[in-house]
């Protein structure tokens, strides 16, 4: 499916996304050249995805981890669908990834946060505290969550702004109580709403380490690292061993200490 997301930052940039196909390069080109020319009958002049309308419903193409379990909102397809855009010319225009955490590496991570504790101190000293999100009252936190997105995350590849309800809709499972979530709010002094938070969920004995995010007023003073610190430690007291860090934007990660991502995933691109 061709669409035109009127929100999304670049007026010049149409997306393809329900993406669906046979390991067929004749069928593949057919697909996409109809994608094409429909956005260029609309004026623009890029074409990129898989993106189901908005980054919202769902995006991106995996590209590395077939082998391995899917987790809820991971994005998933067959193996042979980069080889398939790769031969129709498009290439990779935005990259995240994986990790799959063993215990070994999980006990790992929790040392390398244990050698950062005078730094936390210094953080804390410093006017920053942690809260816990409240699972009892959890629309009530998804409501600071949604503020604190649309500061946090602007810069994002093809974020933009959605509503409230939009917002609620696209928790799913985390509001009607099937899923069991985690998280954290990171609060100055100086502010009485959070400038920072983290969540994840629970999957089974795995934790999904999903979002952590700090404004951009907040970030270098140590605060992601208070947050990080608290997933850590909810993890350790649900008695969980294994872990995912999940969908990091490519670049440097905390996760990268203990190797390379098990899982990448891509946007795809290219010039009408």
């Amino acid at each position: 499916m061709a669409s035109v997301d009127h929100h999304f930052p670049d007026p010049d940039v149409g997306h393809f996304g329900y993406f669906e196909v046979c390991q067929d390069k004749a069928c593949a080109e057919m697909l996409m050249r109809a994608c094409e020319e429909w956005l260029r009958e609309k004026g623009k002049t890029r074409i990129e995805g898989p993106i189901n309308l908005s980054i919202f419903a769902a995006y991106r193409l995996q590209t590395a981890g077939f082998a391995t379990q899917a987790f809820p909102g991971e994005p998933r397809n067959p193996k042979y669908y980069p080889g398939l855009l790769d031969s129709l010319g498009y290439r990779k225009v935005a990259l995240w990834n994986s990790w799959d955490i063993s215990a070994w590496a999980l006990r790992t991570l929790r040392a390398f946060d244990w050698l950062k504790r005078s730094k936390r101190r210094a953080t804390r000293s410093c006017g920053y505290r942690v809260e816990a999100l409240r699972t009892d009252r959890l629309e009530e936190e998804t409501l600071k969550i949604h503020r604190l997105v649309h500061e946090i995350f602007i810069d994002n590849y093809a974020f933009s702004a959605i509503d409230f309800d939009e917002h609620v809709q696209m928790q799913g499972r985390a509001l009607d109580g099937s899923a069991k979530v985690s998280g954290a709010f990171l609060y100055h002094a100086a502010s009485r709403n959070p400038v920072g938070f983290s969540y994840g969920f629970y999957m089974g004995q795995t934790a999904i380490f999903h979002t952590f995010g700090v404004t951009s007023a907040h970030r270098g003073s140590g605060g992601a690292d208070l947050l990080y610190h608290e997933g850590l430690q909810d993890v350790h007291r649900n008695g969980v061993s294994t872990a995912i860090g999940a969908l990091a934007k490519d670049g440097k990660s905390k996760y990268e200490r203990i190797g390379r991502p098990a899982r990448s995933y891509a946007i795809y691109g290219r010039d009408l």
